[in-house]
């Protein structure tokens, strides 16, 4: 072909060569994915399938913000850098806070304990004063996250605001109050507005409210579930306090870097329909994004790094305002002092060499992105209309909540069977795995909380991390071992057997293998002398249609208390069989009752 040629291939010449190659095989199966929302990822993406190209008011800063909220590039390309401290103790706290400022984070994200749940154990706006000592307030902008003692913990920071004489513009941040949010993480919260609008002034950059995401995401929430609860919910404080200044928009950033980036900009879009419906200027959009915990693991917490580089990087492509990236070793608790600095660098080195926050909406022009962005703002929009038509978020918590569970049933499944693998846990796992050193548990502060009224009840949303069953049986099977009954030559049962080893590791189970055996009475020895007590068989096909029975009922008569094989068959004395697709939990379930 002349490569200097006009030449443009159709749509259904690429078709037709895709046949081809699928020789008959579905299309729709083999190369069409779904999100969690039912949408379809097509293989190919062209200029037709992006309506919104055309769109002349798709420049960034421009209403509707789809290609971004500021007219112009980050300055150097330095996004805000926020780094996240809950240490109970304030002294610790302090400390945490000053290093990070002091190598590359940009602002504080403080999590303040005033009696009932984590972070930074504090009684009194003097020792707010005392975490924040040595901060300039008029430089590094505050975050505060004080769930049910929000009010209170932003009025302390005001007065703290005032004692050191930071005023007007200088100061900058957020209150963080979110009842919402902490009503379906806690079961209670101050639903009622009034002591939080009071706060708001707007001579200040200081905003009161943060209608989060945080709490959809850890419920389980698929992408556009969690940006029409967010829509929600800010609508509610907006209707409350009037001005959209005092409210930001906080959403997760997940693995999926392109997922996190069609939220981002979906959101934005959204966020300026909304504003222009409400008349209020759309300009006072600010998105901040947060890392997903719920992908966080504790067994092998080194792949959380990677983890939260691609979720930096979705954010900040998406055109978040600020990132906090999670430490990766904080899904055990309390993080270590590599684990916050790590969390800084990821940021640092993104931000310094790739340059990524030099360029304006940098996905723009992906036909893949935009379609992406284009078709999750209508299920995101339609999601949040469901909400309003039921009376507001408040009404249709349970509503909302149900909606979620359905969607995290669903991806449970599919993490089950591992067509959403989890690297170090559900596939890949490195038993033995050495952790993160931690430093020694803080003392607890045994004085009683600061106290409150008014409160509204519900049933929380549920809260936890993907890896958790998985995880769960990794320590209840620690030390356990099933050994691998390989048949045949090595490159016969290679495959299988290391297919197999993968799969018990992700239970916790540590496999047991040798180069092979010829007949079922040299299986049963190794096994007697293996110590395991489970068994599974590992060959090729043509091998187990001759061995298969036989070797499984000697591994019976040497004891074993239950025989796998990898693959597929029919055999009367195999227990169970293992391949692609199968319920690993399930099997691994069965496996640790049968110890």
């Amino acid at each position: 072909m002349d490569l200097t040629s006009d030449y443009s291939p159709t749509r259904e010449q690429w078709l037709a060569a895709v046949d081809k190659v699928l020789k008959g095989k579905d299309f729709d199966k083999v190369l069409v994915g779904q999100t969690l929302d039912g949408l379809r990822i097509e293989p190919l993406y062209t200029a037709a399938d992006v309506p919104t190209l055309a769109d002349e008011d798709g420049f960034p800063g421009f209403d509707p913000l789809l290609r971004g909220g500021d007219v112009a590039p980050l300055a150097e390309g330095r996004w805000d850098i926020r780094a996240r401290t809950a240490h109970p103790d304030p002294k610790v706290a302090n400390a945490q806070i000053l290093q990070d400022l002091a190598n590359g984070a940009t602002s504080v994200e403080l999590v303040l304990d005033l009696g009932v749940g984590d972070g930074v154990s504090i009684r009194t706006a003097a020792e707010l004063g005392q975490v924040l000592d040595g901060v300039l307030l008029d430089v590094a902008p505050v975050s505060l996250r004080a769930g049910v003692h929000g009010v209170i913990a932003g009025e302390w920071f005001q007065q703290v605001l005032a004692q050191r004489g930071v005023t007007g513009v200088d100061a900058a941040g957020e209150l963080g109050i979110d009842p919402i949010g902490t009503l379906v993480t806690t079961g209670e919260a101050d639903t009622e507005l009034t002591a939080a609008v009071a706060l708001a002034d707007p001579s200040t950059r200081l905003r009161v409210f943060t209608a989060s995401g945080v709490p959809a995401s850890d419920a389980g929430a698929s992408e556009a579930q969690e940006i029409g609860y967010i829509l929600a919910v800010a609508v509610h404080y907006l209707r409350a306090v009037g001005d959209a200044a005092q409210i930001t928009l906080e959403v997760t950033a997940d693995v999926d870097v392109f997922a996190t980036v069609a939220k981002i900009r979906a959101l934005r879009h959204c966020w300026a329909t909304v504003l222009d419906a409400m008349g209020q200027p759309v300009t006072a959009t600010r998105i901040v994004a947060t890392s997903a915990d719920r992908w966080l693991t504790e067994v092998d917490p080194w792949v959380n790094i990677l983890r939260g580089t691609a979720a930096t990087l979705g954010a900040v492509v998406g055109g978040a305002q600020a990132v906090t990236l999670a430490p990766f070793d904080s899904a055990g608790g309390l993080p270590g002092d590599l684990g916050r600095r790590l969390a800084r660098n990821t940021q640092l080195l993104l931000q310094d060499e790739s340059g990524i926050g030099r360029v304006l909406d940098p996905a723009g022009g992906s036909w893949y992105i935009e379609s992406f962005t284009d078709e999750l703002a209508k299920a995101g929009w339609s999601f949040f209309q469901r909400i309003e038509a039921a009376g507001g978020v408040l009404e249709a918590l349970d509503e909302i909540g149900a909606d979620i569970a359905v969607v995290a049933d669903r991806r449970d499944a599919q993490i089950a069977t591992r067509k959403r693998p989890i690297t170090g846990v559900s596939e890949f796992p490195l038993l033995g795995e050495q952790r993160p050193e931690r430093g020694p548990d803080p003392q607890p502060d045994d004085r009683p909380p600061v106290p409150l009224s008014g409160l509204a009840v519900a049933t929380p949303w549920p809260v936890g991390r993907l890896a958790q069953p998985f995880e769960e049986l990794r320590l209840a099977n620690d030390g356990a071992t099933v050994f691998l009954a390989n048949l045949g030559p090595i490159a016969v049962h290679t495959a299988r057997k290391t297919f197999a080893s993968n799969l018990f590791a992700a239970g916790g189970i540590q496999a047991v293998s040798d180069d092979g055996h010829s007949d079922p009475a040299s299986v049963a020895a190794a096994f007697a002398a293996s110590g395991a007590d489970i068994a599974c068989i590992c060959s090729s096909d043509d091998v187990y249609a001759e061995l298969a029975e036989p070797t499984a009922m000697a591994l019976k008569q040497a004891g074993a208390r239950r025989v796998y094989l990898a693959g597929r068959g029919d055999y009367p004395s195999v227990d169970e069989y293992v391949g692609l697709g199968v319920d690993v939990l399930d099997v691994l379930t069965r496996a640790e009752a049968a110890r």
